[in-house]
């Protein structure tokens, strides 16, 4: 049976440039986007056990930037319903997949904190409405990024504050290492792609991530992130 799709805003299409690492870029791309094949070290075991190994490495022409790896059937929520600020079916703490940071020195969050080398849990979060975040972005769904060291119980973190305190160890900040989420669009996704926001200067990563709902139905979420990019605020 075919999972349906779960997503919001229509996005340009990607072409599956060759077979082999290489699945999909933008037009005349500087990044490229490539497969790994096993998880990096230092996540815990009951962790590492819900990921799928098969995860998404972007790449500049100087080496490897970044690579992302997703749970293999993410939790989405019962019929969901998405508003003007929230697109994505997941549940705020929840761990949505791994983030390993390649570059010795300049690779940042959204909000332009910088990330050492190493390996980071992603988690949902949401925007809080406190008048402190507008203009950050138009959506308030954010992925986090905590350190896989502390990180180790899948288990969704729920508090906003517990979540932010351990997200902002990744950049040894105060405020939590976050990365702005797109609006998947309503055409599925074939082809994983990263594709590039000229006007910001934007690396966008656009994956079909296979989901389950606590009912046991099974869909695919368009799942679309700013890997690499900031905040121009």
């Amino acid at each position: 049976m075919k999972r349906p799709i779960l997503s919001a805003v229509l996005v340009p299409a990607v072409v599956l440039i060759s077979s082999g690492i290489l699945l999909a870029t933008a037009a005349a791309p500087t990044h490229k986007l490539g497969r790994t094949k096993a998880l990096p070290k230092g996540v815990g075991t009951k962790i590492a056990g819900l990921i799928d190994k098969a995860g998404y490495q972007i790449a500049s022409p100087k080496g490897p930037v970044c690579s992302i790896w997703l749970v293999k059937d993410v939790p989405i929520r019962d019929k969901f319903k998405p508003t003007l600020s929230v697109k994505y079916p997941f549940t705020a703490g929840q761990l949505v997949g791994l983030l390993q940071v390649h570059t010795k020195t300049g690779y940042t969050d959204f909000r332009g904190q910088e990330l050492k080398p190493g390996v980071y849990t992603l988690r949902y979060g949401q925007q809080p409405e406190d008048g402190n975040h507008v203009g950050t972005s138009e959506l308030a769904d954010f992925l986090l990024a905590l350190p896989a060291k502390v990180d180790q119980d899948p288990k969704p973190i729920f508090g906003f504050e517990d979540l932010s305190s351990k997200s902002a160890k990744s950049a040894g900040a105060t405020h939590p290492a976050i990365f702005s989420m797109v609006p998947g669009g309503k055409k599925p996704i074939k082809t994983a792609a990263v594709t590039h926001d000229e006007d910001h200067g934007f690396w966008i990563l656009n994956v079909p991530a296979p989901a389950k709902t606590k009912a046991k139905t099974k869909a695919v979420v368009n799942l679309k992130f700013i890997a690499i990019g900031r905040s121009p605020e």
